[in-house]
């Protein structure tokens, strides 16, 4: 879980620049830009296991658009622990410095899958840079996503759960509970936010009262036949729609 290895990735695109992205924990991570026209960009953020490679598809929807993308490798693809969201927060700050930084860029929004949908809404909380947030099939919170069978107290399901709390405790310095985007959410309003979850992952996610934390400037997408991921392939045609409307109301004044 938390040593997911990384998708390989390509170590030259066509259109796209190859970045190393410094954080200010000390390390830089592998990413591809494309710049864009429009005077808005969106960074890309894969799940446990993805790199930078992993969401190339959502960034040539963005970039036929006009909108520049930076598609980041997570800290797992430099061999070491994946937070699932909780150090990766971080590092979102990071890039969003970077890409600010970059000519013609205006407005940023972050795009985050799995547990960099947690980063996103957990980086963006105070990255005044990231004016809108679109998370995808991220859990509720840690904590819910290892409880959540509720087994009766001391019952040897109920100690591994203790047990699996203690060993992400010692591994990344926080405990599940830290790690929750449905505490986060209230804290990015008035921000415009998208919530995406396939319909079988729907409930799990609590993607209703996540929406309900996320304020009256939150949209929720459930998709129809999808379970975990797969969204775009699901609906090729709404997927697009969705994303650039929402990206397009956003960026309204």
């Amino acid at each position: 879980m938390l040593e997911p290895g990384c998708d390989s990735s390509r170590s030259a695109l066509p259109g796209y620049e190859d970045w190393s992205v410094p954080t200010a924990a000390g390390y830089s991570l592998p990413a591809w830009w494309r710049a864009g026209a429009n005077g808005a960009a969106v960074i890309l953020l894969p799940g446990n296991g993805g790199s930078r490679d992993t969401l190339l598809p959502d960034a040539e929807i963005l970039s036929s658009h006009g909108y520049g993308v930076l598609s980041l490798s997570p800290r797992a693809c430099l061999g070491l622990r994946s937070t699932l969201g909780l150090r990766e927060a971080a590092d979102l700050k990071s890039a969003a410095a970077l890409v600010a930084r970059q000519p013609g860029v205006e407005w940023i929004a972050v795009l985050g899958f799995s547990a960099g949908g947690t980063a996103a809404i957990l980086g963006a909380l105070d990255t005044p840079q990231i004016r809108a947030v679109i998370a995808e099939g991220h859990f509720r919170s840690l904590e819910y996503e290892i409880e959540n069978s509720r087994p009766a107290p001391l019952s040897t399901e109920w100690q591994a759960q203790r047990w699996i709390e203690l060993w992400y405790r010692l591994r990344s310095s926080a405990w599940p509970a830290q790690v929750s985007p449905i505490d986060t959410l209230p804290g990015l309003q008035p921000r415009p936010v998208l919530l995406v979850f396939g319909e079988r992952e729907a409930d799990n996610a609590g993607a209703a009262d996540q929406l309900a934390a996320a304020g009256p400037s939150a949209e929720l997408w459930i998709v129809p036949g999808a379970g975990h991921g797969g969204y775009l392939q699901a609906n090729p045609r709404e997927y697009e729609a969705r994303l650039l409307g929402f990206l397009e109301s956003a960026r309204l004044p």
